[in-house]
């Protein structure tokens, strides 16, 4: 029921309500009859203004209700279409949040990554460092044995110029020497089927060939044979296969090896000499 209907069955009620009075009223008195249809006529009278008025106000009741609910369709129109665009910026907030959070998901891998390589780079630095201080000791170490045999080398040189300039006086105590013998009719070559009775070291060792530190100023030739030992240890045999004044080159024979010749191995031309 609606709310005219609830109207019409209250007005109903009221005039019902109103008979009903009239009613009473002429069953309880029987007197005035004219009076009292007068005042009922009055009384239907105020009934029907208040009916009209109710009429009145039931319209404009029905005319605020249709307003209002123009003003509701109205409203919830405005809220739909809000809410239609509040759902769109949603939906944009999401698509945003969905790109940032995968934005950030790379630049904490990205992040990670940077770390990792911070974390090799910090590393290598660290070896660097340590290569670097082993190669700063390694180059002092170098600078002082630089230093030191520059100091041996000028040394070295001195008593090369010293011997050099020996070797220019012997050299010529030599050629006086060969004159005078040539003039009494005598030779300073020393036959070659005799050997020397000298002893050396070796100074160098190249596969089977030898240099030891003896040559023909000590009376070496090519053929001559030295002995090889070590302390009190019989190594090998050598040949001689070419000679300097200071030096000689020596072949190892296989045959009489009994250890590996090796640099500062002492040499002698007869096994009675000892090291």
């Amino acid at each position: 029921m609606n709310t005219i209907g609830k109207i019409f069955v209250f007005a109903v009620l009221i005039m019902s309500v109103v008979f009903m009075s009239f009613a009473v009223a002429i069953f309880s008195s029987h007197t005035n009859w004219q009076q009292r249809a007068t005042d009922l006529d009055e009384e239907l009278a105020v009934a029907q203004k208040e009916r009209a008025a109710k009429e009145a106000r039931l319209t404009e009741l029905e005319e605020q209700n249709t307003a209002s609910l123009r003003d509701k369709d109205e409203v919830i129109n405005k809220l739909e279409a809000a809410l239609a665009e509040k759902d769109s910026e949603l939906q944009d907030l999401r698509k945003k949040r969905d790109a940032d959070l995968e934005k950030l998901s790379g630049d904490i891998e990205a992040l990670a990554a940077a770390k990792l390589e911070r974390d090799k780079a910090e590393k290598l630095v660290n070896d660097l460092r340590q290569e670097i201080d082993g190669l700063q000791e390694n180059l002092q170490s170098s600078v002082n044995r630089g230093a030191e045999l520059a100091a041996k080398l000028h040394q070295a040189e001195s008593e090369l110029s010293m011997a050099t300039e020996r070797k220019k006086q012997l050299e010529i105590q030599v050629s006086n020497a060969r004159e005078v013998l040539q003039q009494n009719g005598l030779s300073l070559e020393r036959p070659k089927h005799i050997v020397p009775i000298v002893d050396g070291v070796i100074t160098a060792v190249a596969d089977d060939l030898v240099e030891v530190s003896i040559g023909s100023d000590d009376g070496l030739q090519p053929g001559h044979e030295l002995e090889v030992f070590r302390a009190d240890q019989y190594v090998g045999r050598l040949r001689v296969v070419s000679v300097k004044p200071d030096r000689a080159v020596v072949r190892i024979l296989k045959d009489y090896a009994r250890g590996i010749v090796q640099r500062g191995d002492r040499v002698a031309t007869k096994l009675k000499l000892n090291g």
